[in-house]
């Protein structure tokens, strides 16, 4: 199981590659760079795993459950100006849980975790699971969450005895397959209403409810002002009951309006460019 699990985690390669190509002008790019240290934290946290009870390979499976907490928190900040500064919030707490693991080296007693920072990093995953639960990607952050809570509870009980390396494994199963349900997720998406909701979900899906609520909000305002018949919802642009369709040059300004929303977040050209390269790469297959 163990190196199926490794195997499985090294061709996660590829749907991280794609995302890295479909985010690399957005806001995005960090938390995507920040992913892919935590992914190769897992890969280097599972060799060590041949020797289970080594202070090694529980320290390497814990700062790889502290990079995947920084990845979550750094689409928190993925907005311009600013995303590269949020950048020192997240090394800050990357240092701030990696100080078991410091107190550890330095005593040579191994790693031993209070409430406190399991606390701290569990609630870092947490992040990223209620961030991604209302999206397309809900499948991968349950996946995320059910690995993440199983090594997490191995780890805190202070290693993995008999009754705990089956829910390990099981861990490590869960983890391993996160990118490729994520893949998975985007490449199933159904077609969009109109161009508007194309951009909507593409954005709502790669950055998750708390940046879609509030330019849902924002949006929301701006149409109200402008007199717009329309409220964006969740699951796309709707008309407000009982008015008519706006003509179609009211329907441009209101489709410029969402993308102006969306500068700050990368080039108009790269919206929807998640769903648009596994696109691509669902039409080539």
């Amino acid at each position: 199981m163990h190196i199926v699990c490794w195997l499985i985690l090294m061709t996660g390669a590829y749907p991280l590659w794609l995302a890295w190509l479909a985010n690399r002008r957005s806001s995005l790019i960090q938390t995507v760079h920040w992913l892919i240290v935590a992914w190769a934290a897992w890969e280097v946290a599972l060799v060590m795993q041949r020797s289970p009870g080594s202070p090694g390979a529980t320290a390497g499976c814990y700062l790889a459950l502290c990079l995947t907490g920084c990845a979550a928190i750094a689409v928190l900040g993925a907005r311009r100006p600013g995303v590269t500064a949020w950048n020192f919030v997240v090394l800050a707490l990357l240092a701030l849980n990696s100080l078991p693991l410091a107190e550890g080296w330095m005593s040579g007693r191994g790693l031993h975790l209070d409430v406190w920072h399991i606390v701290c990093v569990a609630a870092t995953v947490a992040v990223a699971v209620l961030n991604y639960l209302p999206t397309r990607l809900a499948p991968a952050a349950l996946m995320l969450l059910v690995g993440c809570g199983l090594e997490l509870l191995v780890i805190a009980s202070g290693g993995p005895d008999a009754r705990l390396r089956a829910a390990r494994q099981l861990g490590w199963l869960a983890i391993a397959f996160v990118p490729w349900v994520a893949f998975w997720a985007l490449y199933s998406r159904p077609l969009a209403a109109s161009r508007f909701d194309e951009i909507w979900l593409a954005y709502r899906n790669r950055f998750g409810l708390v940046w879609a609520q509030r330019l849902r909000e924002q949006f929301n305002r701006s149409a109200a002002n402008a007199g717009w018949p329309v409220l964006l919802r969740w699951q796309g642009l709707h008309l407000v009951p009982g008015a008519a369709m706006p003509q179609d040059e009211e329907q441009t300004k209101i489709l410029e309006t969402l993308r102006a929303l969306m500068k700050r977040f990368g080039r108009e050209e790269d919206d929807g460019a998640v769903e648009d390269t596994v696109g691509q790469s669902k039409t080539a297959g």
